[in-house]
C-alpha cells in the first residue's frame, strides 16, 4: 500500500476502517463517519506533511477535505480535536483557510472545555489573524470564568472583534460596559446589534 499515491493509500485506510466514500472530495458528504474512519481521518490530518509528500497545492486541498470531513458532531470524542487544534501550529505551512475552517469545526462540533488552554491560546494570538474568528467564537460556548476575559481582549483586534462581540453576547458577559460601547455606535449592523445585546444584559 506504500507505493500507492496519498489519496489512494488515505481512502484505503478509511474504508477498512468502515468508511463509504468514494473518493478524496467525497469524504466531508457522508452523513455519519464511523469512530475508526474519524480516527483515520485525525490521524492523516495530524500527520499530513509527513504523509502526503508532492506539491504543497495537492497537499492543501487534502488538508481542506479532512478538517471539513472532520466537522461533524461524532468527532467530539476522539483524537479529531487535537487533530484540528494542531492546524494552528504558527511553525506548519497551513493557508489560513484551511485553518479558518478548522476553527469553524472546533465551533460546530464543539470541542469542550477540557481544551479550554490550547484553545485560549489560539484566540489570544493575534499573529493568527482571522484565521482564529471561529475559536474566538468559541469561547461563547465555554463554561470557563476567564473566557469572557480573553474575548474582551480581542475587541482591540478589527479581523476578530465581531466574533469577540458575539462570545460576550453568549456568555453574557458583566463589567465590560467600557470596551463595548464604543461598539453601539458602529457602521457595521452586526457589530452594533450585538454590543447592544450585550449591553442590555449588563447588570
Amino acid at each position: 500500500m506504500t507505493n500507492l499515491p496519498p489519496a489512494e493509500q488515505l481512502l484505503s485506510a478509511y474504508r477498512a476502517a468502515g468508511g463509504y466514500a468514494r473518493g478524496l472530495a467525497d469524504l466531508p458528504r457522508p452523513p455519519r463517519h464511523p469512530a475508526g474512519a474519524i480516527a483515520v481521518l485525525a490521524e492523516w490530518l495530524a500527520d499530513l506533511e509527513a504523509r502526503w509528500p508532492g506539491p504543497d497545492t495537492d497537499r492543501d486541498t487534502a488538508r481542506l477535505v479532512l478538517v471539513q470531513a472532520l466537522n461533524r458532531r461524532e468527532s467530539r470524542a476522539s483524537a479529531a480535536i487535537l487533530a484540528l487544534i494542531a492546524q494552528f501550529d504558527a511553525s506548519k505551512a497551513i493557508g489560513e483557510n484551511a485553518r479558518w475552517s478548522a476553527g469553524n469545526a472546533l465551533y460546530e462540533i464543539p470541542a469542550g472545555d477540557k481544551y479550554f488552554d490550547e484553545l485560549a491560546g489560539i484566540a489570544a494570538n493575534r499573529s493568527l489573524g482571522m484565521s482564529r474568528q471561529m475559536v474566538v467564537n468559541w469561547l461563547g460556548k465555554s463554561h470557563r470564568p476567564e473566557a469572557a476575559t480573553i474575548a474582551a481582549d480581542q475587541l482591540g483586534d478589527e479581523s476578530v472583534c465581531g466574533h469577540a462581540l458575539e462570545a460576550l453576547a453568549s456568555l453574557r458577559a458583566q463589567g465590560v460596559r467600557e470596551q463595548v460601547e464604543p461598539f453601539a455606535n458602529s457602521k457595521n449592523k452586526w457589530h452594533r446589534r450585538t454590543a447592544e445585546r450585550i449591553l442590555r444584559n449588563l447588570r
